[in-house]
């Protein structure tokens, strides 16, 4: 509350994160807590916050742990966070393990502005096409890209619970059962959710039961409580295609 970031503040900063973390990767460097801290505005516990969901992310999808590029500045080593919290003891192993992992895809450029500059342009972009474009530029896998975008604009670019339409908020999440290791990639076999939602159904602390209506567990109802009961927009097409939710 003393700062005034919010955590939804950050959490709709990780995609952007996540994309600027690839592009190290890629290159094949490193940034700092400092770097990360004042590129994108957060003090340290948003900050804490936003690598463990970057990690678990990746620990989720079998991938090296990326928040594994972000050092001391005087050590040029990882916190014992990483330790801790993913039991990674080789941090340098694993920054390596990233360049091998990212660094196999071209480069992109980089769509991160400069520290201290807004992070979206303050223009009205209502129209479908001109947020999935925006969507696009955030992408977590280049391999995902298709995929993404097809579940974006199969759910008219909201999300299925909340009807959040800021693409940079927005994830395409993987139905139960599917995956995108099995070549269920198409439109059908995804489901567009707030980042902080999809964190929670990827973990079943968010069910969309047969009927289309959200079920949460007990231990985010505190903080989600108006989205329990919730009827999902768009369920009956893709029960239609899939049988289930």
């Amino acid at each position: 509350m003393k700062t005034g970031v919010s955590t939804d503040a950050f959490q709709l900063k990780i995609p952007v994160m996540r994309a600027l973390f690839e592009d190290v990767c890629s290159a094949k460097g490193t940034l700092t807590y400092t770097d990360v801290m004042e590129r994108f505005g957060l003090t340290f516990y948003p900050l804490t916050s936003a690598l463990g969901r970057l990690g678990h992310d990746c620990k989720r999808e079998g991938e090296p742990i990326i928040t594994a590029i972000v050092v001391d500045a005087k050590t040029r080593r990882c916190s014992d966070g990483i330790l801790k919290e993913f039991g990674v003891y080789d941090d340098e192993g694993e920054r390596q393990k990233c360049y091998a992992y990212w660094g196999g895809e071209s480069s992109r450029a980089s769509t991160i502005p400069p520290a201290g500059t807004p992070l979206a342009a303050n223009q009205p972009a209502d129209d479908l096409e001109q947020r999935a474009a925006r969507f696009a530029q955030v992408e977590v896998r280049t391999q995902q890209a298709a995929f993404r975008l097809a579940v974006f604009r199969a759910c008219e670019g909201r999300c299925a619970v909340t009807g959040c339409d800021v693409p940079e908020a927005l994830e395409a999440a993987h139905l139960s059962g599917r995956s995108w290791r099995s070549g269920h990639n198409a439109a059908e076999d995804g489901i567009l959710l707030r980042c902080d939602l999809h964190t929670l159904y990827d973990r079943g602390l968010l069910v969309i039961d047969d009927a289309g209506q959200v079920q949460l567990n007990s231990r985010v109802l505190q903080h989600y409580r108006e989205w329990d009961g919730a009827v999902v927009h768009g369920v009956t097409a893709l029960r239609a295609t899939t049988g289930k939710v």
